[in-house]
Formats: structure tokens, C-alpha cells, sequence
């Protein structure tokens, strides 16, 4: 890796959280009462993508009178098709991404004298069709599981008027759950020659916190999960690097919620 002086980071689609017990439980006591019988019309669930009101998406059930709004993930022309693509990461702004997040940790882990690492203003799309992004979570296991198995990336990073690199680090998530009171964070990080497209390099890292109960976690716009979310990425973010083979520089300050 030493001749490797510039680098690109670049945050790859995350998928929808996934909760355990469905928050619609908190949201909706009622809902209990109907769980093993017919629900009326009246109290009809659907299972989507939907925003909390911290920004954080949601693979989970919205009642026909929730508060939550449905998510819209379907807005770029690249979605219709089955194609990777790089989309602006400020078409995702009202959201809160956790892979911008951990992008961003990477960047700065790696910022130093040795290497220029440069956070990229564009994300790596997913290649799920539109009809498919919704809140079947396998669609986006697949997805992420044929992204981080790839040897050759789907995305031309030349043609994309981008700054000259000798790399790109692309940072996604796979494990990404509330369970009761555990919260498990997976990050895959692969290293990409921009030139041959080639994968030069790969790792996966995970952890697992018992914090809180879901509700805890989500509540006051979820800024409790989005501290432990950060606190868990950054680690990993430090142990795939760290196997890559890549010199950091890390900051020595904790983070505090």
C-alpha cells in the first residue's frame, strides 16, 4: 500500500434498519390486540420504508394514520434498472445515512501525512430495481453481498469527471439491527485501482451492543442510536483499515453521546 498517497472514500448504499420488536408496537399499542386475529380495515398495517423523525429509515410496519412518512427511495433514473451507479450524496440529505457517517470517520482516520484521503461527494447506488426497494430486506442483502463479492467494480470511476486518485476505498454496511436491546453493526470496506477497476483489497468487521431497548434508542430523533451507530462504525472502520494495511491517523478523542 505505500504507493498509494491519494485516496477517495466513497459510501456505498446502505440498507433500511431493521427492528426487533416492530416499533409500530410502541407507536400503536392496539396493534398487540390484533396480532394473532383478522385486523380490522380500520387499523390496516403495511410494511415499508419509512423516515423516523431523526431521519433514520425503517424497514417496518406504518398504520394507515401513522406519523411516519414513507420513504422515498426510488428517485434516480439508475434505480429502474438493475445497474450500480454514482449519485450525488446531497440527493440524500433529509436523510441520516449510516455509511456517509463512517465515510466520513474513514476519511478522517486516514487524513495524514502519508495519505490525502478525499470524502467523495457522491455515494455508490446499490443496483436494485426500483420495484424491489422496499422493505424486503434480502433485496438489499443480496445487493450488498453482489457489490462486496465483486472483483471488478461496477462503477467506471473515470468517467465520472472525479479528482485523479490512486484509490478508492468504497465503505458499506451489511448487519444493521435493533434486537431488543442489541444493536449489531456490520462494515465491509473494499480498496479499488480507479484505473483497472480491479479490487486490490477487502474486509469485513462486526460488533455487537447491549445499550438500550429500541425505543430508547429511537426516541428524541434517534440521536442516541445515531451516537452508538457512529461509536460502533468507528472501530470497525479503524480494524479494516488498520487490515488493509493502511497507515492511520487516529485522533485519540473519545466520542460522547
Amino acid at each position: 500500500m505505500d504507493e498509494i498517497r491519494t485516496l477517495l472514500v466513497v459510501p456505498v448504499e446502505p440498507p433500511p434498519l431493521e427492528v426487533t420488536p416492530d416499533p409500530i408496537e410502541t407507536r400503536f399499542p392496539v396493534y398487540n390486540q390484533f396480532q394473532y386475529q383478522s385486523m380490522p380495515a380500520s387499523v390496516y398495517l403495511e410494511k415499508t420504508v419509512y423516515k423516523n423523525p431523526g431521519g433514520v429509515l425503517i424497514a417496518g410496519l406504518v398504520s394507515k394514520d401513522d406519523i411516519m412518512p414513507i420513504a422515498d427511495i426510488h428517485q434516480t433514473p439508475a434505480s429502474m434498472k438493475n445497474i450500480a451507479s454514482l449519485e450525488p450524496t446531497a440527493s440524500l440529505s433529509e436523510n441520516w445515512i449510516p455509511t456517509f457517517i463512517l465515510a466520513q470517520e474513514a476519511a478522517s482516520q486516514l487524513n495524514g501525512e502519508r495519505i490525502k484521503a478525499i470524502l467523495s461527494k457522491h455515494y455508490y447506488r446499490l443496483p436494485i430495481a426500483s420495484g424491489d426497494r422496499n422493505a424486503n430486506l434480502c433485496n438489499w442483502r443480496n445487493a450488498i453481498e453482489q457489490w462486496y463479492e465483486q472483483n471488478v467494480s461496477s462503477v467506471d470511476y473515470r468517467q465520472h469527471g472525479l479528482e485523479h486518485v490512486d484509490a478508492v476505498l468504497e465503505v458499506g454496511i451489511q448487519t444493521y439491527s435493533i434486537f431488543n436491546a442489541q444493536t449489531s453493526l456490520q462494515v465491509l470496506v473494499k480498496l479499488v485501482d480507479p484505473n483497472t477497476r480491479q479490487v486490490i483489497g477487502r474486509i469485513s468487521a462486526k460488533t455487537l451492543s447491549v445499550e438500550d431497548s429500541p425505543e430508547s434508542l429511537l426516541n428524541n430523533e434517534a440521536e442516541r442510536f445515531k451516537w452508538l451507530v457512529a461509536e460502533m462504525g468507528a472501530q470497525l472502520v479503524t480494524e479494516g483499515l488498520s487490515g488493509l494495511g493502511l497507515p492511520l491517523k487516529l485522533s485519540g478523542h473519545p466520542l460522547t453521546p
